[in-house]
């Protein structure tokens, strides 16, 4: 991986790929450091959508080297209903993976110009609403322009994490869950340049616990006053925080939500499933 790679901040490190990066050795990707990867699935609409050449190939040889996997579908999209129809396509496709990853809408194409920032962001959202019908953590991905200038991104993200491509920068203009940082990026393994990304969040944890995307939801038996351990040091929103204290007491419990604290006072929110007692 190229230095300035090595350098980004972050909880992990992943790239993005296609069947334009040919045939990948996996086994070299994952050597050089590479934790996660976001395959593309599939693109287009549903009557006319295509599966990408190498997705499936992709997916097995990242899983059997232990990278991580999210997917993503590029949109032609010019209705809610359309997009209703290929995300319908996309699940048909990844029907029976255990992905770590969010499921990605791609929103980005020059034909969809046409359309007012209000019809391009509803299309996100009947896009993403039904790959969360279906039970799957769905993320929107476009670029720094395409979030300014042609889609409500503070809408957007109030519902959705949001996967930024900016490159040549060093660091997002904008909070997002996964940063695209460069298109040149250099790994082992891909004889092309590849997209270089960065995780601000913990995605495996947070999908596996919540049960999502192909994994069964893990069931606790925690209640409040218990005395518990944090098991990893990642906020309920996925975002890192320092554990002070070998122990912490449960302040409060909602759904798979816990406040823990120490003597009363409120130290962070963490997953139900992110927590042993003492």
């Amino acid at each position: 991986m190229t230095k300035k790679y090595l350098e980004l901040v972050g909880i992990s490190k992943g790239i993005d790929v296609s069947k334009w990066q040919g045939d990948i050795n996996w086994e070299k990707v994952k050597k050089d450091g590479i934790e996660f990867a976001m395959i593309k699935e599939s693109h287009g609409k549903k009557s006319t959508a295509n599966i990408d050449a190498k997705f499936k190939e992709n997916v097995a040889g990242a899983k059997n080297n232990g990278i991580y996997v999210g997917t993503y579908h590029y949109s032609y999209a010019d209705n809610e209903n359309d997009a209703v129809l290929e995300a319908q396509f996309c699940l048909e496709n990844i029907a029976g993976l255990q992905l770590e990853y969010p499921v990605v809408f791609d929103i980005e194409d020059k034909e969809q110009h046409k359309l007012s920032t209000d019809q391009r962001t509803d299309i996100c959202f009947a896009f993403c609403k039904e790959i969360e019908k279906a039970g799957y953590y769905a993320m929107v991905y476009s670029n720094v322009d395409w979030f300014t200038n042609y889609l409500n991104k503070d809408y957007i993200s109030k519902n959705f994490d949001i996967w930024l491509a900016q490159w040549n920068v060093s660091k997002p203009a904008f909070d997002c869950g996964i940063w695209q940082n460069s298109d040149i990026g250099v790994v082992s393994g891909i004889s092309t340049n590849v997209d270089l990304d960065v995780s601000y969040k913990d995605y495996p944890q947070i999908i596996k616990n919540k049960g999502l995307n192909g994994f069964s939801k893990s069931i606790s038996n925690l209640k409040i006053g218990d005395k518990v351990k944090v098991k990893n040091a990642i906020q309920y929103d996925g975002k890192p925080f320092t554990v002070y204290f070998p122990d912490y007491e449960i302040i409060e419990i909602k759904n798979d939500r816990v406040v823990i604290g120490k003597d009363g006072v409120v130290t962070s929110a963490v997953d139900i499933n992110n927590l042993t007692k003492s």
